[in-house]
């Protein structure tokens, strides 16, 4: 399924553009009005039915091309974070097509408010749940184009006034909670609850014992380096650890990055991709060009942050894996630490910085057509 951006019409102060649609206020009963000749009637949601529906059981109802619409939105909501729910359709009523949906709207879970009587109830036996409700604006509107059949988006609101899940909890929100296909055969082989040997304490608790009685991961990358060596004689490794004795810096090599290195190492490069690993530490990517302009990797590191200690500790750990060779040139970001290092380890070499961030910098603030183009030919020449 492809959905695209189309013309909007009067965006508002939140960024979401409001439809010609009438709706009312009250979210627990949605109204929608249009002309006649368009072919849309109301249809009544309530709000209660759209929030226990999840992305395997919220399109039971509907065709194929409708819920695609529905899990494009939740695929997105999933990466960035959040829970979604379906809030209002549009049905046809021309004869011959009664019942089609032909546009949905999708909101944050979060979206709205609770209603004031269920806070003020005095017969309450009961705690009330937990509010989870905030009046986050985030929202989208896609509808049926009518020339290509195919869903759009017509209306796009980002703005989240909460914070978003940690990876961790992605997973346990309402919209994407769901039975997997592999676990529900597991399920249906083991011929019942019954004949399973175990109950959910007892999983917990073994899961626990394995984690105390296996190694840690740390433990396990650092084996794993070790049997590379195994089949590769110039495998290099070497790691460091905090005040209580944990894995804090970590920088390996192999054989066919040192060749490249004695070759190509004359121009360095290195950077840090972020968010890339389960403990959110940097990870470091030593790089180069060949002589057919194609990228080689001289060796990697992870660290735990990024001090300029450890940049130090880095380099001088590369150093000692391409036996004393020091490059030419070094090419960085802007990193206060990384430059400081970098003069500390290689004195003898050029720091600049890396095109990419230079055409960023240079471009931040101008607005004016052309400019990136000459000074892309200025900078590089091509």
């Amino acid at each position: 399924m492809e959905m695209d951006h189309i013309g909007q019409r009067d965006s508002q102060p939140n960024g979401f553009v409001e439809p010609s649609y009438e709706f009312s206020s009250n979210f627990d009963r949605v109204h929608v009005s249009q002309d006649a000749d368009d072919g849309m009637s109301g249809e009544t949601v309530p709000v209660e039915e759209a929030e226990a529906i999840d992305s395997s059981a919220a399109d039971a109802d509907l065709d194929a091309e409708a819920a695609g619409a529905y899990d494009y939105y939740n695929k997105y909501s999933r990466i960035k974070g959040f829970s979604i729910r379906r809030s209002k359709v549009g049905r046809r009523t021309k004869q011959g097509a009664e019942g089609e949906i032909i546009w949905q709207i999708f909101v944050c879970s979060r979206e709205g408010e609770r209603d004031g009587k269920h806070m003020q109830r005095e017969d309450r036996k009961m705690d009330s749940r937990p509010i989870t409700r905030c009046g986050c604006e985030a929202r989208i509107k896609v509808h049926v184009d009518d020339a290509s059949g195919q869903w759009v988006v017509e209306q796009f609101c980002d703005n989240h006034n909460h914070p978003m899940l940690d990876a961790r909890f992605k997973g346990l929100s309402r919209s994407h909670r769901a039975v997997k296909k592999g676990n529900l055969h597991q399920i249906n082989q083991s011929g019942g609850f019954e004949t399973v040997g175990f109950e959910i304490k007892d999983i917990y608790n073994e899961i626990e014992k394995q984690r105390r009685a296996g190694a840690t991961d740390a433990e396990a990358a650092l084996k794993f380096l070790g049997t590379l060596r195994t089949t590769d004689s110039g495998m290099f490794w070497k790691y460091s650890l905090d005040v209580d004795k944990r894995l804090e810096n970590l920088f390996w090599c192999d054989g066919t990055s040192l060749y490249d290195y004695r070759v190509f190492g004359n121009v360095l490069g290195f950077d840090a991709t972020y968010d890339r690993n389960k403990y959110k530490c940097p990870l470091e990517i030593f790089s180069g060009v060949d002589h057919h302009m194609r990228t080689v990797v001289f060796g990697c590191a992870i660290l735990s942050n990024e001090s300029e200690g450890s940049y130090v500790w880095l380099l001088r750990s590369f150093l000692e894996a391409m036996k004393g060779k020091q490059p030419k040139s070094v090419i960085t970001d802007g990193d206060l630490a990384i430059k400081s290092a970098v003069s500390t380890v290689f004195p003898g070499a050029h720091h600049r910085l890396c095109s990419w961030h230079l055409l960023r910098n240079a471009t931040a603030g101008v607005g004016r057509p052309g400019f990136l183009r000459k000074f892309r030919l200025c900078l590089m020449g091509v």
